[in-house]
């Protein structure tokens, strides 16, 4: 299999290079392409900045930019070469499958629709996987712009909460909760405005944030102008924290609390095993009592918040929970009988199909839960092919990060790591993973994963 795979890289690097040849000359009497990778950033840039404003289509038309100047990239410079991860051929078997899908599909058209944006999605891990391969540096620019993003959207949350806002989402019942504890649910700027949509993009993004912020403390002795940034960077964290809080997202709050046990864990093994300095293991004891602390005593004082979050347990007593399960139990019908090929992808045929399914009288826009939704729309092969991926990716991350010897590496890795895990946890309850600001975020950890874990690969 290897020496198969190997032939038909061969092949295709030959033929790239055949081209890299013959467009050299043009290249280097070019500005813009002898600069193209400041472009590809600044491209990367734009689609993240205009996913917290623009509407789904316009977003996934400016991330098609990025992709396009990567792949005139790979044709004009020496030395560009395609290659392929594990993990990565297993995201292409399930892409492939969902092509197939299409031809199986009772609605071909809806289905086509909604694999163009799964194929757009997975372009954009490619284009951002092949551009870091030689920009590694990059991936620090990245996440700190992220990092503002983030930031940003949850200062709009917190004005939001601070002075009110229309109610968008009536996912909240109110039957049996007290007047004064019913949270004015925000959603920052992202479009169609959504508490659950704000509350997946900054499960996604703030591992961004708190990566920055251990970053800056990792080299504050290095640098000075560090202890300048430090303090608002550790705002930003509680400022994430809090706006996450205030969309009233439960899915968001397990979410978060999985991503904070990935950070424990992660720094536990760096202070104890990787840097092994006695005053340093004190500080982290000190900082992980204060943080359990402050924890607890945050949900004491917000009522509203810790109700919000006990009812998750009540089940069938909360409608939105009810409405969930009648969900489940419909796209569970609709799996079994479409086990292996799928209805088709994409919301479009969703919607469509579940009409004959439904058990309750409310329409549904999707399965409420990535994985059914997965086997749902493409079937169980699909479903296995993903799993494989996400399991031989963050795999990868764990084995990277413990023989990794660069700092910095580390705790990439865990910004990607935590990042993933989070929009995963989230995705069991919700489908905005499938939301473009939140998908663009995820792939841009899983490209930083892949591309760090090949880099200590060959330096290994």
């Amino acid at each position: 299999m290897k020496i198969l795979e190997s032939k038909i890289y061969s092949i295709i690097n030959y033929f790239i290079n055949n081209i890299q040849n013959k467009t050299d000359n043009i290249r280097k009497k070019s500005f813009f392409l002898i600069n193209i990778d400041l472009f590809i950033l600044a491209s990367f840039l734009l689609t993240y900045l205009t996913s917290i404003f623009c509407s789904t289509e316009l977003i996934g038309i400016i991330s098609l930019l990025p992709i396009m100047l990567v792949v005139l990239k790979v044709f004009i410079s020496k030395g560009e070469k395609i290659e392929l991860d594990h993990c990565n051929f297993y995201i292409l078997i399930y892409l492939l499958i969902c092509f197939i899908t299409n031809f199986t599909s009772s609605m071909p058209i809806q289905s086509l629709y909604g694999f163009m944006k799964t194929f757009i999605y997975i372009s954009f891990y490619f284009a951002l996987c092949q551009f870091l391969k030689t920009n590694k540096k990059r991936i620090t620019a990245l996440i700190c712009f992220i990092c503002v993003l983030v930031s940003f959207e949850s200062i709009v949350g917190i004005f939001q909460n601070i002075f009110g806002v229309e109610s968008i989402s009536t996912w909240q019942d109110t039957s049996y909760v007290n007047p004064e504890d019913v949270i004015s649910r925000v959603y920052g700027t992202l479009k169609p405005y959504n508490p659950n949509l704000l509350g997946g993009y900054l499960i996604a993004g703030v591992s961004c944030v708190i990566g920055v912020f251990s970053l800056l403390l990792a080299k504050i002795k290095k640098n000075k102008w560090n202890r300048y940034i430090i303090i608002p960077s550790f705002i930003a964290i509680f400022i994430s924290f809090l706006a996450i809080f205030l969309t009233g997202c439960r899915g968001a709050y397990v979410a978060l609390f999985t991503m904070i046990l990935a950070y424990i864990i992660a720094s536990f093994r760096i202070v104890f095993f990787d840097i092994d300095i006695e005053k340093l293991k004190l500080i982290w004891k000190s900082a992980f009592a204060v943080f359990c602390t402050s924890a607890v005593g945050f949900l004491a004082l917000n009522h509203a918040i810790f109700q919000r979050l006990m009812s998750i347990f009540i089940l069938r007593g909360d409608s939105s929970t009810s409405f969930r399960i009648n969900v489940y139990n419909s796209a569970v019908q609709m799996f079994q009988d479409n086990w292996l090929y799928g209805i088709g992808v994409g919301n479009k045929v969703f919607r469509e199909i579940y009409g004959l399914y439904m058990l309750s009288g409310f329409d549904a826009l999707s399965c409420y839960c990535v994985f059914l939704e997965m086997a749902v729309e493409s079937g169980i092969l699909s479903l296995i092919a993903y799993i494989l991926f996400l399991y031989v990716l963050l795999s990868s991350a764990i084995k990277c990060f413990i023989i990794s010897k660069e700092l910095s590496d580390k705790i990439l890795l865990t910004v990607g790591f935590a990042a993933i895990i989070g929009v995963m946890v989230h995705g069991f309850v919700d489908t905005i993973y499938f939301r473009p600001q939140v998908q663009y975020i995820f792939w841009t950890m899983a490209a930083i994963i892949t591309v760090l874990v090949r880099d200590n690969k060959v330096e290994e």
